[in-house]
């Protein structure tokens, strides 16, 4: 799969210890928000984040609310990565970062989407429609669910097990995608922590089942950084929405840390490439 960096067996040291660490950290969050979300357990998760399952600035303003941005922020930090992708994807040393990029501009775009439709029912009054029935989640109707596979969940989980065949990717997603429809729902305070903790097991399970030879690339010591900055941007917006995540702008900066950290990845990917073949081409001269 890695064949684009220098290979070093600190790096598969490293890659083992962060993707073993954000598995145990996903478990932690969970098991957190499943604790303290059951009925009559208080403290620690913030009510502000408990009454939405996420931190949402600007309920009341149009087209401004953090859902409306996160559709924003994504279709243009996609759009961003999209223009270096077309760049860059066929330089030397570039194809195994670039393989992944399109999926995650297609999963990021799905995800943006879908915030702003839930933005839609803040504005004509369904979002508190829906809340005040006080069900644990009403079931999506089975178009919903076909869109929700294969614009959010599949590109999502082939872009974080890039190293497995779309088939099986493809089945891995109808399973999480309509597997809690059939275990009648989750509650709106945990469909957040599920999505997460879904993308992170597929993410760094995938990665720590890659062979050793793998595993000395430096991309698999990066590729676990990536889910680094949501993952902690998560906590923040579940412990402290109300103190002051909310009024800096709420849910927006999860998504706005998912894309920005695969830019970051991408352009470290093209730094490292470019001085490797410079190097190269120097001991030519």
């Amino acid at each position: 799969m890695y064949k684009s960096s220098t290979s070093n067996s600190h790096h598969a040291k490293a890659g083992n210890v962060l993707n073993a660490s954000m598995l145990l950290a996903s478990l932690l969050y969970v098991a957190v928000a499943i604790h303290f979300t059951q009925p009559g357990k208080s403290g620690v998760l913030d009510n502000g984040w408990k009454e939405d399952g996420f931190c949402i600035h600007n309920k009341e303003v149009p087209y401004w609310s953090s859902f409306d941005m996160c559709l924003y922020v994504d279709v243009f930090f996609s759009a961003v990565l999209g223009i270096l992708y077309w760049k860059w994807r066929e330089l030397p040393g570039m194809k195994a970062s670039s393989d992944i990029i399109p999926m995650v501009i297609m999963g990021t775009l799905g995800h943006g989407i879908a915030h702003g439709v839930e933005a839609v029912k803040f504005r004509d009054g369904r979002y508190e429609e829906e809340k005040a029935l006080e069900d644990v989640e009403e079931t999506p109707s089975f178009f919903f669910l076909v869109l929700f596979w294969a614009f959010f969940w599949f590109p999502l989980l082939k872009a974080s097990m890039h190293n497995m065949n779309s088939f099986k990717v493809a089945m891995i997603a109808v399973a999480v995608n309509w597997g809690p429809s059939f275990a009648g729902g989750l509650k709106k305070e945990l469909i957040f922590p599920y999505i997460q903790t879904v993308i992170n097991f597929a993410s760094h399970l995938s990665q720590l089942a890659l062979s050793s030879k793998e595993k000395q690339q430096r991309e698999y010591m990066m590729l676990p950084l990536v889910s680094l900055i949501p993952f902690l941007v998560s906590w923040n917006e579940a412990l402290f929405c109300s103190s002051y995540f909310k009024s800096a702008g709420g849910h927006v900066w999860y998504d706005a840390g998912i894309i920005i950290s695969y830019i970051v990845f991408y352009v470290d990917c093209y730094r490292v490439s470019s001085t490797k073949l410079l190097g190269t081409k120097q001991k030519i001269m």
